[in-house]
């Protein structure tokens, strides 16, 4: 097997193991229902996930850096087949948490090893499209992991979808051992490195714009499903339909923001898209009532909400070009907090106030996202002019 074939096994793998992260969210009534705790209690299954991700996962790369490479990802692995089981086992709310956090682990220092062992199967000058490769999977994984998992669970029951991932992580094992080779560690960078980078504040405003982006998408998204329930009393049947459809149309919106990045401008795409993110959520809360108006918004939601993803990524490797490791690192952190604060505000929200605040709070917050992007443009722009007067 080639090594482009090597590094497609690697973006096949993240798939299913983001898959495992975000296919809860699309059956959290169904948890919550069988587990006999509350929706709220539920969410913050994913709260915890990403909060582990964020914290958890700088520390363990670090301490098992030296370590052979190929063994590391496999120790993960195996800990997402026992997280898995776990799942399906758990008759409690803390082992459902303890699993949670056990899945987690092996998730992030999965990730962040898939994509240092891609760029060193990919020959120098197609790196690039090793890591493109690689995110795929990441982004496939976040954008239709819920249909998946809704469409698994109303033919099998919620518990299919973790014994379905269990199986298909305990074969890329063997896949990993047979075709990835092994590769040896390298020293750590140190932590203040990652400090020197936010003494930048152009740099403090793009993490910033991302990370109450992402939050305001999680605190709906998280409880999507009780909210359509709820507020529009969709079925089981439509609700399957609907959340596939809400993941083509955020895959159209991931791949347009790519393209009108290049043709309009990254800074300006950015502004776009959350402006009509601000727009779309506005709507949503007042139609929401109403089932296929509702949908229609719906759709469109997603494909704005998604449109600027592949830009912060890239304008915080712009704004480190000397820096791309450690600021993909931190920018990953910063959207896996934002996941899980969002996620646990909107846990709180639900619990105490109308579903339909979620939109509305959602909202607030992505117009923060928007106010931020404007300053942070405006200080690149002052930096660019003042790099230019000094040529």
């Amino acid at each position: 097997m080639n090594n482009e074939w090597k590094i497609v096994l690697l973006a096949l793998t993240c798939f299913v193991l983001g898959t495992s992260e975000y296919v809860i969210v699309g059956v959290l009534d169904k948890i919550a229902l069988s587990s006999d705790i509350t929706i709220a209690q539920a969410g913050q299954l994913i709260t915890v996930f990403a909060i582990t991700v964020s914290l958890g996962t700088p520390i363990a790369i670090y301490f098992t850096s030296k370590m052979d490479q190929r063994k590391v990802m496999i120790m993960a692995l195996s800990l997402v087949v026992v997280s898995c089981l776990m799942m399906v086992a758990s008759n409690t709310y803390a082992l459902f948490l303890v699993s949670r956090i056990v899945m987690a682990s092996g998730v992030g220092v999965f990730n962040v090893l898939c994509f240092l062992v891609a760029t060193k199967l990919a020959k120098p000058e197609r790196r690039g499209r090793a890591v493109s490769t690689v995110t795929l999977g990441f982004n496939a994984a976040l954008i239709i992991g819920l249909p998946i998992g809704r469409i698994v669970t109303g033919l099998f029951g919620w518990q299919a979808n973790f014994i379905i991932t269990a199986a298909l992580v305990f074969i890329s094992i063997f896949v990993i051992i047979r075709f990835i080779p092994a590769y040896e560690g390298e020293a750590p960078a140190p932590f203040r490195s990652e400090l020197k980078l936010l003494k930048k504040h152009t740099i403090i405003l793009s993490l910033l714009t991302s990370f109450f982006w992402i939050m305001g998408y999680s605190l709906l998204y998280t409880y999507i499903t009780p909210y359509l329930q709820h507020r529009a009393s969709i079925n089981d049947h439509l609700l399957s339909t609907t959340f596939l459809v809400f993941g083509i149309a955020t895959l159209v919106g991931n791949r347009t923001g790519g393209v009108l990045g290049d043709r309009i401008g990254v800074n300006r795409t950015i502004l776009i898209s959350l402006v009509c993110n601000v727009s779309l959520l506005i709507l949503f809360s007042i139609f929401s009532r109403f089932v296929y108006p509702a949908i229609a918004i719906l759709m469109l939601w997603g494909m704005f909400a998604w449109m600027p993803g592949p830009l912060f990524r890239y304008n915080a490797i712009a704004l480190a070009p000397g820096s791309q490791g450690v600021i993909l690192s931190l920018y990953n952190s910063i959207l896996q907090l934002g996941m899980a604060i969002g996620a646990g505000t909107g846990g709180v929200e639900i619990e105490h106030m109308p579903t339909v605040t979620l939109s509305w709070t959602s909202a607030s917050i992505i117009f923060v996202s928007l106010v931020f992007a404007v300053v942070s443009n405006r200080a690149s722009a002052s930096i660019l002019k003042v790099r230019t007067a000094g040529i």
